[in-house]
C-alpha cells in the first residue's frame, strides 16, 4: 500500500476512534435541569483527541462525537436533541482551536496545551451560554455558575492523562 493511502487510512481510523471516544465519554453523564443540559466527562476526551490528533481530526471528533450524544445516547435516548445544532458548531470549533493552538508557545508544550484548553473551554462555554439564552432567556446565566468550574476540572484531569498517554506511546502527537 502506498504511503499516502496508508496515511489516509490512519487518519480515517484515528478520526473514527476519537469520535467514538468523545461519544462514549460524553455518555458518562448526569442530566441537569434546563438550561444546564448535562454534566459529563466528554470534554476530557475532546481535549485529548484534539491535542493528540490536531485540528482536523479534533474538529470532527469533538463536534460529531458530542452531537451524536445529543441525538441519541444509551441512558437518556434523545433527551438532548435540542442542543445538537449548537453542539456540532460549538464543539467542532472547539476541537479545531485546540488542535491549532496546542503548540502556540515553542519549547513549552504543556503550557501551550493548557492555554489551548482554556481558550477552547471559554469558546465552548460562551457558545452554549448564547444558545441557551436564545432558548431559555435570562435563566441561562445559571450556565455560567457550572460551566467554568467544570471546565477547570476537565483541564486538571486532561494534563496528567495526556502525560500518561505520551509516556505509554512514546509520542508527543499522533498527528503533527
Amino acid at each position: 500500500m502506498p504511503m499516502k493511502e496508508r496515511s489516509k487510512t490512519k487518519v480515517t481510523a484515528l478520526t473514527a476512534v476519537m469520535t467514538a471516544f468523545v461519544y462514549a465519554m460524553t455518555s458518562i453523564s448526569i442530566p441537569m435541569p434546563p438550561p444546564l443540559g448535562v454534566w459529563h466527562i466528554g470534554d476530557i476526551a475532546s481535549f485529548t483527541a484534539a491535542i493528540l490528533c490536531g485540528p482536523i481530526v479534533g474538529a470532527f471528533a469533538c463536534g460529531v462525537g458530542a452531537a451524536l450524544f445529543d441525538v441519541w445516547n444509551p441512558l437518556w435516548g434523545s433527551a438532548f436533541i435540542t442542543w445538537w445544532p449548537a453542539t456540532i458548531i460549538i464543539r467542532s470549533f472547539m476541537g479545531f482551536l485546540l488542535g491549532k493552538l496546542r503548540g502556540i508557545i515553542k519549547n513549552r508544550p504543556v503550557a501551550s496545551e493548557v492555554i489551548a484548553m482554556i481558550v477552547a473551554a471559554v469558546e465552548k462555554n460562551l457558545g452554549y451560554f448564547i444558545y441557551d439564552y436564545l432558548l431559555f432567556g435570562p435563566v441561562a446565566y445559571t450556565d455560567l455558575i457550572t460551566f467554568f468550574p467544570l471546565s477547570a476540572l476537565d483541564i486538571i484531569v486532561t494534563v496528567p492523562l495526556l502525560a500518561s498517554i505520551r509516556k505509554a506511546l512514546k509520542i508527543r502527537y499522533v498527528i503533527m
